[in-house]
């Protein structure tokens, strides 16, 4: 009962309409851990800047191309 209730108000602050799953390779998931900790930060923000930051950096390279239209090589 006890996890139920916890699991209750933790998924509140998860606006689903806002989250998407993602599959991260084991290997990817230790190092962003790690770069979340020395960052002092969640690794949903951890992986938000160094997206952010990896787009910005393909928009300046001449990014004239619209990379959101490529298919995902996933």
């Amino acid at each position: 009962m006890l996890d139920k209730h916890a699991c209750k108000y933790y998924n509140t602050y998860m606006d689903a309409k806002d989250y998407s799953t993602l599959r991260l390779r084991k290997d990817t998931q230790r190092k962003l851990k790690v770069v979340a900790a020395l960052r002092q930060e969640s690794m949903l923000d951890t992986l938000d800047f160094l997206v952010a930051q990896e787009y910005e950096r393909l928009q300046e390279k001449g990014g004239k191309r619209d990379v959101t239209r490529k298919k995902d090589q996933a």
